[in-house]
């Protein structure tokens, strides 16, 4: 399950490299202005990937219960939700970009090439919705290589066109940044027209029989699992932000922000298997509980997790005596190394720990327990990081060191009380 997620996780990574490095062609506002609004989408996206954790938790469930009429059912109510949050998403996003920009960019020319990116970007909101939900049922029935297909396949198409846009200026010249977006368009429908033919060709093909009418209750049952989930990852981004202006406030802000830039591009990389390890747990946790073998449910998340933290005990190991050149590696300025020297040391210890809190996480989802994963983001993000980061690196004059301290202490209790609740053992009995 985990090694074709961990391909997918990385493949859908290149794209926003390359729609950055691509962007950089055309001048440094234009880059700025890409950056800034796939941030602004990410936040509509989330939406969209958290329907997914409600798809995966109901279809995998009756996926061990061998209920294929009740997959399939949940499978077509989730596409269709995924249709019309799209459209809804993409209009919100459309709508509320020219509000959003101003609010992270004074620049006029990134505010101006912003715009023209996302009057047309916001579309992609659509197809994208239908290729998290159909990659979800995949997942959830235990596929995970039709999943890596269709991403496969939207990255190779996304990619090129970013490069026949921009570099070669083809097929229509002089689309500027407004070639990326129809690139990240195309290659999205093309994905979600796979998807929808290798569902077509599954156990899962009555769904597309069952789209309308829509059932109420079945869409309630979906948000039900998926709004805490998008709650979570909501709490998460908006922390960021304001982790964002706790260092701006800092003396030597400019080396700060870009340390801090640094860290969490170099920690992404070792949270990929992680989130693999966690998408297949969920499924298989979901899938014995179906078969009403809690037992072995319970057990598969501590194996899984196991996997994780040793892993991570390894990786976190090379990071810690490797922080002073990746460091050098990634920036010539002195403070920005020192700086991003202490996040890689100060955050290798919470590595393992992160794992215990995602993985463990995941096997929650797959069970439809997403209400406390969602409440111990919000404790941990919002009343220990954000005060302990305040307190330490500004009133305690710590700097840049308070900041990857309060992440390190957050991190810890969150995982403290993930596994806590994991050893209840109570959400093996909640109704989905």
């Amino acid at each position: 399950m985990s090694w074709p997620l961990l391909l997918t996780t990385l493949a859908g990574s290149t794209v926003g490299i390359v729609d950055v490095q691509v962007a950089g062609m055309l001048g440094p506002s234009v880059q700025a202005a890409v950056g800034l609004s796939e941030q602004i989408i990410f936040i509509f996206s989330i939406f969209a990937l958290s329907i997914g954790v409600g798809t995966t938790a109901i279809v995998s469930r009756a996926y061990g219960e061998e209920n294929t009429e009740k997959a399939s059912f949940a499978c077509a109510q989730s596409l269709l939700l995924s249709v019309l949050s799209g459209i809804a998403l993409s209009i919100l996003s459309l709508f509320f970009a020219k509000f959003m920009l101003p609010l992270f960019s004074r620049s006029p020319d990134v505010i101006n090439q912003g715009a023209f990116y996302l009057g047309v970007y916001g579309i992609y909101l659509i197809p994208f919705s239908v290729i998290c939900i159909s990659n979800a049922s995949f997942r959830a029935i235990g596929n995970a290589k039709i999943p890596l297909l269709v991403i496969s396949l939207e990255v190779i198409i996304n990619v090129l066109g970013d490069y026949l846009t921009i570099v070669y200026n083809w097929p229509i010249p002089n689309l500027g940044v407004r070639g990326i977006a129809y690139s990240a368009i195309f290659g999205a429908t093309l994905g979600a027209i796979l998807s929808i033919y290798q569902i077509y060709k599954s156990s899962l093909k009555d769904s597309l029989k069952k789209l309308w009418p829509a059932s109420l209750s079945e869409l309630n049952r979906i948000l039900n699992i998926g709004l805490p989930a998008a709650m979570q990852r909501l709490s998460w981004a908006a922390s960021t932000l304001v982790l964002f202006f706790i260092l701006a406030k800092l003396e030597n802000s400019t080396a700060a922000l870009a340390s801090w830039t640094i860290g969490i591009r170099v920690e992404a990389l070792l949270f990929m298997p992680l989130m693999a390890l966690s998408l297949a747990v969920a499924s298989i946790v979901g899938q014995n509980i179906g078969a009403n073998q809690t037992d072995r449910a319970f057990k598969a998340g501590w194996r899984v997790t196991y996997i994780g933290i040793w892993l991570m005990i390894i990786l976190s190991t090379l990071l810690f005596f490797g922080a002073k050149s990746i460091a050098s590696f990634m920036s010539h300025d002195p403070k920005t190394i020192e700086y991003t020297m202490t996040y890689l040391q100060i955050n290798a210890f919470s590595e393992p720990f992160f794992a215990l809190n995602t993985i463990l996480s995941g096997g929650l989802q797959g069970a439809g327990d997403t209400k406390l994963p969602m409440w111990v983001s919000l404790f941990s993000n919002w009343i220990v990081r954000l005060p302990l980061a305040w307190l330490l690196a500004l009133v305690m004059n710590l700097g840049p060191n308070g900041v990857w301290l309060a992440m390190l202490s957050s991190t810890i209790i969150s995982a403290i009380i993930i596994v806590i609740r994991y050893q209840s053992k109570t959400w093996l009995t909640i109704k989905v």
